[in-house]
């Protein structure tokens, strides 16, 4: 005996609800791996340009922070069950979904990194490892510099030169501030070997004669106590939204500069290479997984044509 007109139009809305709900689950599957080869993708990212940075001084390594997209509830409608509280409000309590994960945010690790001997006497390498902590974080020193706009950005990278002026600059040009907050004096001495920077950056010229001997100028620095509030630029430069920091009046106890050195990278080449395997690996496993829905996604398609 066939089915009634109405048995078969329940059964097709059944089978087209089913198609459906399968649907979904199918789609949910591939939003959420494609965020997670999105956030994988961004980490890779981060940590490339972190060993591209391997040589250059003073440079900060850069950590992705992934996070999982808000938890949703589910609860189905229209029903006189209660909630988990106990209210009785129409709905009934499924439980809840994660929607996969994305990369929030790029954090600088400001850890000291290991300081190596040059010849140039123009190198300068912070050393604060000492610094107590302040709020429970750990402060970091910063060298103060000004760009062609006259913004003041802070940076660790200590490997300095003489403009054609006699001015101290980076090696971007950008000019090095003093503990006054002003350009260092220019001198033509700053481009010879005959000049001195203490631990306490102040500038001696003719340091190994003391009838000529005299203190040109003191390099400023500038503590910051929360690093993490620092936004990252180019060129191994970090700028305070809507501040500036005053130059300190004296260094504090156990913090010192070393002349003729300076501050390499604080990145881990071997750490950063596992963790580019780990992450390759982990992309590929969200791809496989994205392309398995895919498949099956188009054979559900088609069996719902038939």
């Amino acid at each position: 005996m066939s089915d009634s007109p109405r048995e078969k139009s329940q059964m097709f809305l059944q089978r087209n609800y089913s198609f459906s709900k399968e649907r979904d689950l199918m789609l949910r599957g591939i939003d959420t791996a494609a965020s997670g080869m999105i956030a994988l993708q961004r980490r890779q990212d981060a940590l490339t340009n972190n060993l591209a940075n391997i040589d250059t001084p003073g440079y900060k390594k850069v950590d992705t922070a992934l996070r999982a997209f808000p938890e949703v509830f589910l609860e189905r409608m229209n029903d006189a069950k209660t909630n988990p509280a106990g209210n009785a409000t129409g709905f009934s309590w499924i439980g809840s979904m994660q929607q996969g994960v994305y990369a929030q945010e790029n954090i600088s690790s400001f850890l000291q990194g290991d300081l190596v001997a040059t010849d140039n006497p123009l190198d300068v390498a912070i050393d604060d490892r000492a610094l107590p902590l302040v709020n429970g974080q750990k402060p970091s020193i910063f060298f103060a510099v000004q760009n062609a706009d006259g913004e003041i950005r802070y940076t660790r990278n200590g490997r300095f030169t003489v403009d054609e002026t006699g001015q101290l600059t980076t090696q971007e040009g950008y000019k090095v501030l003093n503990n006054q907050g002003k350009p260092v004096q220019a001198h033509p001495l700053l481009a010879s070997n005959e000049v001195s920077i203490n631990a306490k950056g102040e500038i001696i010229l003719n340091p190994d004669d003391p009838a000529s001997s005299s203190t040109l100028d003191t390099i400023g620095l500038v503590q910051v106590n929360n690093p993490n509030a620092l936004i990252k630029e180019g060129n191994g430069l970090f700028r305070l939204d809507g501040q500036n920091l005053a130059p300190l009046g004296q260094l504090p106890a156990g913090v010192q500069l070393h002349q003729k050195m300076i501050e390499t990278s604080n990145v881990d080449p071997t750490m950063t290479m596992t963790n580019m395997m780990e992450n390759v690996k982990l992309y590929e496993a969200n791809q496989k997984v994205l392309q398995a829905y895919d498949r099956s996604l188009e054979l559900l398609n088609s069996i719902g044509k038939v």
